[in-house]
């Protein structure tokens, strides 16, 4: 033990003086004298009463020197030495990942995760705390924060955000951040294998908190469904991750309204996979799959599908400008040409581009058409014209110049105009067309050339009710008009979420399901799925490395203070002194 401020031995001259006090206090004895003349002699023998027999018979004298000297004791702050990091930066990277919510035990690997984590802010009081949360992209909830209750606060505010953890960003971001100086980094995962870290990283220790204990899971690991002319055919894929055979039920519902649809026993092999088929449902939007099992992982019991075109294969008119194929080969799509015949028998399964306006009557799903093969165009000239429609949010075409029109259909919206006359058009089923040929105008000239074609196929994939699937957090552009209240996203049951207004980036909600957009009192679904690399839950042996602080490197001895111990016994010592003032009074 020792003492942080000896310079405060000063004040022992306040026990010292009340010592003094007592040694020069006369005291007084309650006598009974016979006569006046015994009276002076009898103050004399007062007066030389030995002095320590007035220390031994007074308790008052004994709490007061105790209390002085404990707070004496106090004032010189005790400390008992302890190891500690050199610079004393401390950095939490937190997996707050799907795979977290896992229960092992009577608490989540999460909350394991947070018990450790205040554990080490208690130990290591009055030392800065940086805490970084895993993901896509990677947030910093504290820089070097040495206030604890804020960085315990910090703490118990985590919770699983279900996105896929992206470690490896997560481990760039700590180097940035601790380049400078050396830091004692601490990260809590389910499983981070040494293979991530460099040979040797100067300045840094790494401790890994990885989960140890084996997690019983059986996951859905995929869901998908399609409409058919008998309805809708949904397949289910089980897996069996646990060490035993399985057993156990699915449910087939609807996603918008919850009513169950159909439902199916189970039972897996240890290790082994299983696909459950569901035919004749009735041709829904969207469907929830929901797994009753007993196992210790339940975020992927559930899966949640919308069903729109997801198709990315392109099959371009070979009778079309060359540059129509070059720029949906720009947004990076799989992009052939065919013929009327080729086209014809890929019309349900690929996306059609074409000049073929018996496409427009034909198949199940709508058609980018561009041009007219059944008509003439006529010259045009006037200023360009567009609705505040979806299509041009990301690209506008008011600047582009076109020479000639082909005629408009007759019942199709008009979305842009030219001089009054239709320029671009949306047919009831949801096509798309172009009442011009590409060589007629200076389009591919312009930036919007290509992103056009994008937000098209982006609406003819996911249709005028389907916002699309996303994964959670994932930022993804939307087809959105230019209303100025944004766009509010609300859960299923009418739970408010989140609102992006115009021109901010969306933002997909966290937790796996399905959501309604609202935009200009139009309403469209999207679901949100759970990443393939979160359908399981690892484990293996906890580790540290780098020679930095936490490796043993770089440490110096610390101060654990005690002094505050000592403020009970002082209270209660001040406690006693006046109970026995109140009952015995000072000597008379």
């Amino acid at each position: 033990m020792g003492f942080d401020q000896i310079g405060n031995l000063w004040t022992a001259i306040f026990p010292l003086a009340v010592l003094l006090y007592y040694f020069f206090r006369k005291k007084y004895v309650t006598t009974t004298i016979s006569s006046t003349l015994f009276w002076e002699r009898s103050m004399r023998e007062t007066k030389v009463s030995p002095y320590l027999k007035n220390l031994q018979r007074n308790a008052l004298f004994y709490l007061q020197m105790a209390a002085l000297l404990l707070l004496l004791f106090i004032l010189l702050r005790p400390f008992l030495p302890k190891e500690t990091v050199a610079d004393g930066h401390t950095v939490f990277v937190v997996d707050a990942s799907a795979s977290m919510a896992a229960v092992d035990g009577d608490r989540s690997l999460l909350e394991n995760s947070k018990v450790k984590m205040r554990a080490i802010a208690e130990e290591r009081k009055g030392e800065s705390f940086s805490i970084i949360i895993t993901g896509k992209e990677p947030s910093l909830l504290l820089r070097e924060e040495t206030d604890q209750r804020h960085v315990l606060e910090v703490i118990d505010e985590i919770e699983v955000a279900y996105e896929y953890e992206q470690l490896g960003r997560s481990l760039e971001f700590v180097r940035s951040i601790a380049q400078q100086a050396e830091a004692d980094v601490h990260i809590f995962t389910d499983y981070l294998d040494r293979s991530q870290f460099m040979e040797s990283e100067s300045g840094i220790a790494w401790t890994i908190h990885n989960n140890e204990n084996p997690i019983d899971n059986i996951a859905i690991e995929k869901f998908g469904a399609i409409h058919t002319s008998d309805g809708t055919e949904a397949i289910v894929k089980l897996s069996n991750q646990t060490e035993s055979k399985q057993t156990g039920k699915v449910f087939v519902n609807d996603g918008l309204t919850g009513a169950r649809l159909a439902e199916q026993d189970f039972s897996v092999e240890e290790k082994a996979d299983t696909l459950l088929s569901f035919k004749e449902l009735p041709m829904l939007q969207a469907f929830h799959v929901h797994m009753e099992v007993e196992d210790d992982y339940a975020v992927d019991n559930d899966a949640f599908i919308v069903i729109g075109s997801e198709s990315s294969e392109v099959i371009v008119d070979n009778q079309l400008h060359e540059l129509v194929k070059k720029a949906f080969e720009a947004i990076g799509l799989t992009v052939s040409s065919g013929s009327f015949n080729e086209m014809t028998s890929a019309r349900d399964h690929s996306m059609i581009v074409t000049n073929e306006t018996s496409f427009l009557e034909e198949g199940s799903e709508p058609i980018l058409l561009i041009g007219r093969n059944d008509a003439m165009t006529e010259p045009v000239s006037g200023s360009m014209e567009s609705s505040n429609d979806a299509l041009f949010s990301i690209a506008p075409i008011d600047d582009v110049y076109v020479s000639a029109l082909y005629p408009p259909f007759d019942g199709f919206s008009t979305l842009a105009a030219i001089d009054g006359k239709p320029f671009i058009q949306r047919s009831p089923r949801g096509d798309i067309i172009i009442l011009t040929d590409i060589g007629l105008t200076d389009w591919p000239l312009h930036p919007s050339f290509p992103l056009f074609f994008w937000s098209s196929m982006e609406m003819l994939r996911s249709g005028s009710d389907i916002a699309g699937t996303f994964s959670p957090n994932e930022r993804k552009a939307l087809l959105t008009g230019s209303g100025s209240e944004g766009i509010e996203v609300f859960t299923i049951n009418d739970k408010y979420v989140a609102t992006y207004p115009e021109g901010e980036n969306f933002v997909a909600p966290a937790k796996p399901g399905i959501y309604k957009l609202m935009e200009s009192g139009a309403e469209q679904y999207l679901s949100v799925q759970l990443e393939p690399d979160e359908k399981s839950v690892a484990f293996g042996s906890s580790y540290k490395l780098g020679a930095g602080p936490a490796g043993g490197g770089d440490r110096e001895e610390g101060k654990q203070m005690i002094g505050w111990l000592f403020l009970i016994p002082v209270l209660l010592l001040l406690v006693i002194e006046w109970e026995v003032q109140r009952r015995r009074g000072y000597p008379n």
